[in-house]
């Protein structure tokens, strides 16, 4: 909720000093403030602001400073303290309830009329600073990537940064006041627009820095340089003699090698011509097989067609066969049926003969019968009268019984239907009957079925509730389980993260040991096989002691009797250089015997041996400042007295101009670069190749190897233990893990059990309950169906009752027309045996005649059947006549072309023994071809193995050529054309000799450049290179110098301008202090006092005096918070009357501020307007009222900020709308007082929207 209270909005802006100050727009103000994801402000969010006095309001929490973190946040602020978070990250909005964290915060921030001050040909700079989660960090300036630096240099000497005073919270107050006054120097450097000269006094100090480590480094290098320069001497001499050996060998091995390689041309074209001979045999002999093939193919192929001949005329014989084989089958076949025709055609004329006896005798019965049924037609007609007349009298009879029957079969249908109706409403009834106990089991069923479905559901409900708890605690003990493991885990890792760090410094360690010991051992091996040593020397020092020494006559070289610190060792080289191949023996006997085995070898040999016991003369006095180089070194006690006999006249010096003029007798100066000077007048320099160039160096290197290799295998048996003890920690851990992952298994398990019996139980108590739900319904039928059946059961026993009392009335009826119908048939019968009578007499008459017909239509059959049967076997006989005649043609028709048919066959089988004949012969002609096939590819192939060994040896030859030229080119980087132009050495006398007089040569030569081992070819070109670079080197230093005091003077420059200019400012800012603090203390005096700073008088601290009125001078630590605020607000004027920032954000500032100090603060920000923009987070609403924008922070959403903006005319305040992006309510105004509701009678303006949808008024 935003509270604003409306006061008047002055339009005049007054000088400090008490005049009125022109109005010009800021040169330079913040145009628009876009924020993305940082800290509350999730979503975008856009403040657009205009030149004036801007107030953010809002209460507490809604995130108003964070307005202010995020302008300090875009211009660069690297301190997390400086944002009040505990790490950088705590920018990125991260969440609410309702809403997830954001991995991105994006602030922009844009300045307007940028040209004049900040030196741009962009009107509008906008500067953007974006940061993910993953920590990756992005700068902008107007959308192109840029660096921080580019963004600092930008704003340098605006007043616009993290740590100027254009940012000024409540807390930064004390900041300023209470800082150490070296810190508050900022400030005032700052306003005087130093910060850009201190940047470059920065960078070029440096860059002197950077330019004295140059040549520091480039005198290191110059003096190697120069070391190196006198090596490469011999190395190039050396070069030089083996480039010329080469070149020898070079020119002879050319020689031979073109000699052998036209020896092996000549032999390459030889074989070429014979390959290329051979190759055309190969051709004639392939031709000449390829010849016989076609011949033996052609015979192939006669062979094949005469074989299908064959088969084709086989197949023909096998057909002609077959026909006559057919053809004689016929004839016999036609022979038989000819027999059976004839013999069938006689026993039909037999059957003719007897059949027209036969039908004769038939002729003569059929006339006697004729007369016969002529009689018994007379008599029957006379019969059929008197049954006719009975036949009428039994018809009427039988009418009236009809009717008497039709009634009564009428009774008793209805009789019937009545009893089929009674035993089917019967049959219904004993089915109801059925049907209610059914019913009446059912319904006892079903009732105890749903009063037991009613108990399972009660008691599936509490196993699933009691399992639901089960469930539950499992799933707990789970997760229980899953931290115990995850917490298991991260112990885990860090235990490993601690082995492997113990594992990498243990390999650290183990890489440093073995290099150290690869050290000693080269160290050791340079030392045991010391060629340097004279040979006499090594005689002496031979462990298998050659000259027969006494076992402890020899105490060893003298490298090995010495132990120096490292910057005295070259000193301790230099003192000893004559003596560093010596051996020491204990006592002058032992050096007696040693010379003597030396000359009893009788070879040339050299040796120096050292006296261990001999003893040493005085020492003389002491130079003046030196001190003696035996005192500063440590021999071994077998080696003292010799020691101090050796070195007890030398004396060391720090530095060659230490070194005193002249040296007293005696006496022996040794320097610690390694230059020893002498009493009679002379000097030598010592300077060895390298740190292990003398037998002493290497013995002292070796002991500090030694102890450093000791001192890491200390360091690795800790590490190893500290690594073992990790292992077994990991160890223990992951067992742990595993046991815990083993129980987290369990659990799983055992829940995952327990869901699946809950989900069982589940199903089952649904199964249940849809059981329950069916029986009800069965229940609710079965109860419908018994009430039904009931109704219907008593409508069927009442139409049982008129159905009996039917069936009673119809048997009356019945038994009445039983009885007349009993009178009818008696008459009836009467009747019937009358008419039974007359119809027998008829019948038997009718029957004799129709016997008698009967017996004349037989006969009358039985002659047209024989007529017919003699017809049938007169057409039988002819039929087989004809068929005799037809066989017996076509056998004659046969038996003329069977002779036709066996010729045929005949000819055929001629030809298939022709074809045969044919075969064989084919046969034998293709052997022949065949043989003479085999015999030119034995040619052939003979041929070819000849061309393959030539190929062969051709291969070979080429091969043996191009491995010369292989090598040649290996060797001397020349191809064949380049060899072959390659000059002939020059010979003695000029004559070219073979190949056999200078391969003796060539074998020598391989042997010296073999015997001169490794060679440094480019040791000439190196050292001219190393002579080139020395010169360059020098003439860098040169330049070094000069850049040196080039930087010197630029310094000096920047020293004194920024000084003047911070002096001129800091006079200035004193007297406007001053001025601006009296005015808003009303009285009381200030002043600011520059500290004096010996070290470095630009780096002066600023004092601050401050004495309110009535008040003496003090501190201003020591004055109260609403002082303290007036003060800084008071320093903060005084810097914007000399350089005014483009814009100023003030979170807060006037909250430790009561109201009399409220209208001085608000009248003095009235009176900078014209200079400069501000912004002042605040909730006093005096401050609130004096400002031209207004924006209102809330959180409607828990956590997230969102804008409510609005604009105030000049006098008084226009109605208020608020942004839209929230769709929030508009805020709750206080009422306003009298004076100020006198003052809102002014006509409100239209509003507008600006670019982020929020509603501003435009003020007029």
């Amino acid at each position: 909720m935003v509270y604003i209270s409306p006061f008047f909005v002055h339009s005049l802006r007054r000088d400090p000093l008490g005049g009125r100050l022109p109005q010009p727009e800021a040169p330079v103000y913040l145009k628009t403030l876009e924020i993305i994801g940082f800290k509350s402000f999730a979503d975008r969010t856009r403040m657009s602001f205009e030149p004036g006095l801007i107030a953010i309001v809002g209460p507490n929490g809604c995130g108003k400073s964070n307005v202010s973190d995020a302008i300090r946040w875009v211009l660069g602020e690297q301190r997390p303290t400086a944002l009040r978070c505990a790490k950088m990250s705590d920018v990125l909005f991260n969440g609410t309830d309702s809403r997830k964290p954001l991995g991105l915060a994006e602030v922009s921030i844009t300045f307007a009329d940028c040209e004049g001050v900040l030196d741009t040909e962009f009107n509008e700079v906008t500067i953007t600073r974006r940061v993910y989660r993953s920590g990756e960090g992005q700068y902008f300036l107007n959308k192109t990537p840029c660096r921080l630096k580019e963004i600092h240099r930008l704003l340098m000497g605006t007043g616009i940064g993290t740590t100027s005073y254009s940012v000024m919270a409540q807390g930064q107050i004390d900041a300023i006041l209470s800082s150490k006054p070296e810190d508050r120097r900022t400030i005032f450097e700052e306003a005087a627009g130093i910060t850009k000269f201190k940047a470059d006094r920065k960078e070029a100090l440096r860059k002197l820095e950077q330019t004295e480590a140059n040549l520091l480094r480039l005198t290191d290098v110059i003096r190697e340089v120069k070391r190196q320069i006198g090596s490469l001497q011999r190395q190039a001499g050396k070069a030089q003699k083996f480039k010329e050996l080469r070149d020898e060998l070079r020119g002879i091995d050319l020689f031979v090698t073109r000699r052998r390689l036209a020896a092996l041309d000549i032999r390459i074209r030889d074989l070429d011509a014979a390959s290329e001979r051979l190759t055309v045999r190969l051709a004639q002999e392939q031709d000449a097989v390829m010849a016989a093939e076609q011949v033996s193919s052609r015979i192939h192929e006669e062979m094949l067609r005469t074989e299908q001949q064959i088969g084709v005329l086989t197949e023909s014989a096998a057909q002609a066969d077959n026909r006559l084989l057919r053809a004689q089958e016929v004839i016999r076949v036609n022979e038989q049926r000819i027999a059976e025709y004839r013999g069938w055609a006689e026993r039909d004329t037999r059957e003719i003969t007897q059949t027209r006896q036969q039908v004769e005798w038939l002729a003569t019965q059929s006339a006697e019968l004729e007369l016969h049924r002529q009689s018994l037609a007379s008599q029957g007609e006379q019969a059929r009268q008197a049954s006719a007349e009975a036949q009428r009298l039994f018809d009427e009879q039988k009418r009236a019984i009809d009717q008497s029957r039709a009634e009564l079969q009428q009774m008793r249908e209805q009789s019937l239907g009545r009893e089929r109706r009674a035993a089917q409403l019967q049959a219904q009834l004993s089915e109801m009957e059925t049907r209610q106990r059914v019913l009446l089991m059912q319904h006892e069923r079903l009732a105890a079925e749903h009063a037991q479905l009613a108990e399972q559901v009660a008691g599936v409900e509490r196993a699933r509730g009691a399992l639901a708890v089960e469930r539950d605690s499992l799933h707990a003990e789970a997760e229980t389980r899953a931290e115990a493991l995850q917490a298991l885990q991260d112990v885990r890792a860090e235990a490993e993260a601690g082995q492997k760090s113990a594992q990498d410094e243990y390999s650290r360690l183990q890489a440093q040991l073995a290099a150290k010991r690869a050290q000693l051992d080269l160290l050791s091996d340079r030392a045991s096989a010391d060629d340097e040593l004279a040979p006499g020397t090594r005689l002496i020092l031979d462990p298998d002691n050659p000259l027969k020494l006494a076992a402890d006559a020899v105490i060893g070289p003298l490298a090995e009797q010495f132990s120096a610190p490292n910057d005295l060792r070259l000193a301790l080289e230099a003192a000893l250089r004559a003596w560093l191949d010596a051996v020491v023996v204990r006592q002058a006997a032992d050096a007696v015997d040693v010379m003597a085995a030396l000359f009893a070898q009788g070879r040339p040999s050299a040796a120096r041996v050292i006296i261990a016991d001999a003893p040493a003369p005085a020492a003389p006095a002491a130079p003046a400042g030196l001190a003696p180089l035996i005192d500063q070194v440590r021999p071994t006690a077998d080696f003292a007295p010799a020691a101090r006999r050796l070195l007890g006249h030398v004396f060391l010096a720090d530095t060659l101009e230490a070194v005193p003029r002249p040296l007293p007798a005696g006496c022996t100066v040794v320097t610690r670069s390694g230059a020893v000077f002498h009493a009679d007048g002379t000097a030598e320099a010592w300077m060895p190749e390298n740190q292990v160039s003398s037998p002493l160096a290497r013995q002292m290197l070796i002991a500090d190897a030694i102890a450093q290799t000791d001192a890491l295998e200390a360091g690795a048996t800790a590490i190893r233990k500290r690594l073992e003890q990790a292992s077994s920690r990991c160890a223990e851990l992951k067992e742990a893990e595993v046991q815990t992952r083993r129980q987290l298994d369990d659990a799983k398990r055992l829940a995952a059990q327990k869901d699946g019996e809950f989900q069982s139980v589940a199903r089952d108590a649904e199964r249940t309950r849809q059981r329950f739900d069916v029986v009800s319904r069965e229940l609710d039928t079965v109860q419908s169906k018994t009430s039904g059946d009931g109704q219907q059961q008593q409508t069927h026993a009442a139409e049982l009752q008129a159905l009996a009392a039917a069936r009673e009335q119809g048997i009356e009826r019945s038994a009445a027309i039983a009885a007349a119908l009993q009178e009818l048939e008696g008459t009836q019968n009467e009747i019937a045996d009358r008419l039974a009578d007359a119809r027998l007499a008829s019948q038997g008459l009718m029957q004799q005649a129709a016997h008698a017909e009967s017996q004349a239509a037989s006969l009358a059959a039985r002659s047209e059947e024989l007529e017919r049967l003699l017809q049938g076997r007169s057409q039988g006989v002819k039929s087989y006549d004809e068929g005799i005649a037809r066989l017996t043609a076509e056998s004659d028709e046969l038996s003329g072309s069977l002779q036709g048919m066996v010729d045929e066959s005949a000819r055929i089988h001629a030809c298939i023994d022709e074809g045969r004949a044919v075969r064989a012969r084919k046969g034998v002609e293709f052997e022949r071809a065949d043989a003479a096939l085999g015999e030119l590819r034995r040619l052939h192939e003979e041929a070819r193995n000849e061309k393959s060994r030539s190929d062969l040896e051709l291969a070979e030859s080429r091969m043996h050529r191009q491995n010369h030229l292989d090598r040649i080119y290996n060797d001397y980087g020349l191809t064949v054309d380049q060899l072959i132009a390659q000059p002939d050495p020059r010979w003695p006398g000029g004559v070219v000799p073979e190949i056999t007089d200078v391969e003796p040569r060539l074998i020598q030569l391989q042997a010296e450049i073999a015997a001169m081992g490794p060679v440094n070819l480019v040791a000439i070109e190196e050292y001219k290179e190393l002579e080139e670079r020395y010169t360059f080197l020098r003439a860098q230093e040169d330049d070094l110098v000069k850049a040196k005091e080039q930087l010197f003077n630029l310094i000096q420059m920047i020293n004194a301008k920024t000084s003047e200019m911070f002096k001129a400012t800091f006079s200035q800012a004193n007297a406007n202090f001053e001025i601006m603090f009296t005015k808003l203390f009303n009285g009381g005096t200030a002043r600011l006092v520059l500290m004096e700073n010996q070290e470095d008088p630009l780096e002066c601290g600023v004092d601050i005096i401050a004495r309110p009125p009535g008040k003496r001078p003090q501190s201003v630590t020591l004055l109260s918070g609403g002082e303290r605020t007036m003060t800084a607000v008071s320093l903060l004027f005084a810097i914007y009357m000399i350089k005014p920032s483009p814009f100023c954000m003030l979170d807060e500032l006037d909250a430790a501020l009561d109201d009399s100090n409220i209208g001085r603060f608000v009248q003095a920000l009235k009176d900078f307007l014209a200079q400069s923009q501000f912004l002042i987070i605040t909730h006093n609403q005096h401050t609130i009222a004096s400002a031209d924008i207004v924006y209102g922070v809330t959180q409607q959403d828990k956590g997230v900020s969102k804008i409510v903006s609005m604009r105030l005319r000049e006098i008084g305040v226009r109605e208020l709308d608020v942004g839209t992006a929230s769709n929030e309510p508009p805020p709750t105004l206080p009422k306003p007082s009298r004076r100020a509701r006198a003052k809102q009678q002014a006509s409100a303006v239209p509003e507008t929207r600006d670019e982020a949808g929020e509603l501003p008024l435009e003020r007029e």
